[in-house]
């Protein structure tokens, strides 16, 4: 592949505009990431957004694609914005490291969307010792934004490329078909984005682990500010095959399904379960199979360790939800509440925040009284 020509210092030419993010790259840049495939993920994470705007492209857009693109644009036109995305596109544009590029269109992502919203953004500059993404000022108020792009499990992205190197590893079933006109190979395949439980482990289901993997996000907390509104922004819209899996309605405490099937929310039960909470996994009216869990919400406030996070924002394939640590060091102000109900896709009914102060902690005692009526047998009542 032809290497792409260096680009021009600045300084010697006035930048040309960039409304989006083909107009960023150039051409080598975009023949690679058109050219790339996975055998796991498929195309290289940028190549839906790349031809969001492209007509003759045929492919199904999805909000992401299009939420890049106008971010690339607002970025671009304020102060220190194109060092910035020069920077970013080359995270972006190299083929080597998937996850790499995913964090940097997440990144891109949210840097246009608090831009939307009203916030003014400096990114921080990378050091040795772990930094948040970005700084925000809002009337007054500063603080700090760590970004956190959830991908796929590991373990789910191996098992995929060695089934499709011909593999054919415990739990797969693979069928041939003969047909006048050829031959149908069907492989059958058990997947779970979060990664798959360990049957060794108790109480360890699809629905516990990845209620699990959802409350350890930044579980190290260092990219926090002390004495500032941290925010961590959690962005599921390059879940591998599985965007649109995570609805809204996960954001909730618990998601009613056909036949009176109940089934826990798993964003809500990742930070305001509780030890030992019903873990609730809908079959139908008659069966709702429940499995204790195993620890304590992010923002549960019996946590053995209390989060430093004021909040986490949660931006899933069609909605953005808010949700506030009422035991946080730092309160949100509630000219931050008001501005996060700017964002792109924002959705004011599945978020929790302290719109007056004790909503927060009302809101989780109703959930819980909720979920612990719902979780008996009717016989018990």
């Amino acid at each position: 592949m032809a290497k792409c020509i260096k680009d021009i210092p600045a300084a010697n030419l006035e930048m040309p505009p960039v409304s989006n993010l083909i107009s960023l790259l150039k051409k080598c840049e975009i023949k690679a990431i058109d050219e790339f495939t996975d055998a796991a993920r498929g195309r290289h994470p940028a190549w839906t957004a790349l031809h969001a705007h492209e007509p003759h492209v045929d492919y199904e857009r999805s909000p992401k694609d299009y939420l890049v693109n106008e971010a690339v644009a607002l970025i671009w036109g304020k102060d220190g914005g194109h060092h910035w995305l020069q920077a970013a596109k080359k995270r972006i544009a190299q083929t080597a490291n998937f996850e790499e590029c995913a964090s940097a269109l997440a990144e891109i992502r949210c840097y246009g969307a608090m831009l939307e919203a009203g916030f003014s953004i400096h990114p921080i500059p990378a050091k040795s010792t772990p930094t948040p993404d970005f700084q925000y000022d809002i009337h007054g108020y500063t603080g700090a934004v760590e970004v956190a792009t959830k991908l796929e499990h590991t373990d789910q992205v191996d098992r995929a490329r060695k089934i499709a190197a011909g593999a054919t590893p415990d739990g797969v079933e693979r069928s041939t078909f003969l047909a006048p006109s050829g031959k149908i190979e069907l492989t059958v395949n058990e997947m779970h984005p979060f990664g798959a439980p360990d049957p060794n482990k108790a109480g360890d289901t699809a629905q516990t682990n990845a209620i699990s993997r959802i409350c350890a996000i930044k579980g190290k907390e260092t990219q926090t500010v002390e004495g500032q509104p941290s925010i961590l922004w959690i962005d599921c819209r390059d879940l591998g095959k599985w965007p649109g899996f995570l609805t809204v309605e996960h954001t909730s405490p618990i998601i009613s399904g056909h036949a009176g099937a109940l089934t826990s929310g798993l964003f809500w039960y990742g930070f305001y379960g509780w030890k030992d909470a019903p873990v609730l996994e809908g079959h139908s009216s008659d069966f709702n199979s429940i499995t204790p869990m195993g620890h304590d919400g992010r923002f549960h406030s019996d946590a053995q360790t209390s989060s430093r996070y004021s909040a986490a924002v949660i931006c899933l394939q069609k909605a953005t939800v808010l949700y506030e640590n009422p035991a946080a060091p730092e309160r949100l102000p509630n000219a931050m509440r008001r501005a996060f109900t700017r964002l792109p896709s924002f959705d004011i009914s599945h978020s929790v925040a302290d719109w007056k102060s004790g909503d927060v902690q009302r809101s989780i005692e109703l959930a819980r009284s909720m979920i612990e009526a719902l979780s008996t047998s009717p016989a018990d009542d």
